[in-house]
């Protein structure tokens, strides 16, 4: 029987998740057909996929698109990566259509607290989880206090939006930056405190930060497939300079897997962990979505794309799952370097 799985807009690593779907189905000899969705005129990741659609901009034409769609094509389940608390409010309506929904999470309330990083540190520390201290500054006078006396007098301060991805908006205060270590090394994050209370007094809002100690490292990113809570495959990445290790055991990452557990992550998620000044790891934060390096798990052998897509189409049981990814792994370094494809100026799967 013909299996249909629709992957909807992501972030960066929709194409990757594509291609490991099928990779996984070619092997496996599964008969899986991949459809796949954006916003925009993504060429380049909708043509990896056997059919491709593009989504409505206008969110209130969503849920009629999605129903549409189910009907008209047989979908089983989808997957989305962007727009998940929308989905999780909609997810009766959506599988009432008699298809699976996954967000990464069971709930509205997981999705807002994996965004809202005090409240997620606190939530981890109540679970008895290591979990990086974070105070939240809602003004710049609490900004000036906290730096003219730092609450973490054994590590450097560091600062990050109450919500946002991919690592935007954080900074590592150093006395000793110079005004133009900014521009001159942004890829460092490292700013001087002044200039940035300087530039912070006169932006026409302040927006609540984030107050952490700066964490010497590595750096941990785990991928976890989960079932509700229950963690069936991960691989961890330790990331050292340029060198990415890939791993599956080791007290980094238990913990993630402890935080996704205690998360009731479901589907493809992410936890981000870093060793504190001692060499413990602690919780930096949970992503309820695929990473956008999910894909370098794949040189591990084991395939999270392929293995979700297999268990929410009913080809495989949680027992296989766990159990390929068990000795499908083995260890590997890789770096990412620069790459480019061919862009198809054209759809030839697009779907009317």
């Amino acid at each position: 029987m013909n299996r249909k799985i629709w992957l909807m807009e992501g972030l960066s690593s929709q194409k990757d998740i594509i291609e490991g779907v099928k990779a996984f189905a070619h092997k496996q000899k599964f008969c899986i057909t991949v459809f796949a969705s954006h916003r925009h005129e993504r060429n380049e990741i909708l043509s990896v996929a056997d059919c491709s659609l593009i989504e409505p901009k206008d969110s209130d034409k969503r849920l009629q698109f999605i129903l549409e769609t189910v009907a008209q094509y047989g979908i089983n389940s989808i997957h989305t990566g962007r727009h998940s608390l929308w989905f999780e409010e909609n997810r009766a309506a959506i599988e009432a259509s008699g298809v699976t929904l996954t967000t990464g999470a069971t709930g509205t309330d997981w999705l807002t607290l994996s965004e809202e990083k005090v409240t997620f540190a606190q939530f981890m520390e109540q679970n008895r989880l290591p979990v990086v201290p974070s105070w939240r500054v809602n003004t710049l006078t609490e900004l000036k206090a906290h730096l003219a006396s730092p609450p973490f007098s054994d590590s450097p301060v560091c600062v990050k939006p109450v919500t946002g991805i991919y690592g935007m908006g954080f900074w590592r205060f150093d006395d000793a930056a110079s005004s133009m270590d900014i521009f001159n090394y942004p890829e460092s994050r490292t700013v001087n405190p002044q200039q940035y209370i300087a530039a912070a007094s006169r932006a026409e809002s302040f927006k609540p930060l984030v107050l952490m100690p700066y964490l010497p490292g590595p750096e941990f990113s785990v991928d976890i497939l989960a079932d509700k809570g229950e963690i069936l495959a991960a691989v961890g990445r330790r990331k050292e300079g340029a060198i990415q290790y890939l791993v599956n055991a080791g007290e980094a990452f238990e913990l993630a897997c402890a935080c996704a557990r205690t998360m009731k992550a479901d589907g493809l998620v992410n936890v981000q962990i870093r060793n504190d000044h001692t060499g413990k790891p602690v919780l930096l934060e949970t992503n309820m979505r695929p990473s956008g390096g999910i894909g370098y798990t794949l040189h591990s052998g084991v395939n999270l794309p392929g293995l979700f897509a297999a268990y929410k189409l009913g080809l495989m049981q949680k027992v296989d799952v766990i159990g390929n990814a068990r000795t499908s792994f083995s260890p590997v370094a890789v770096r990412s370097v620069t790459d480019v494809i061919v862009y198809p100026e054209q759809l030839t799967n697009k779907l009317n």
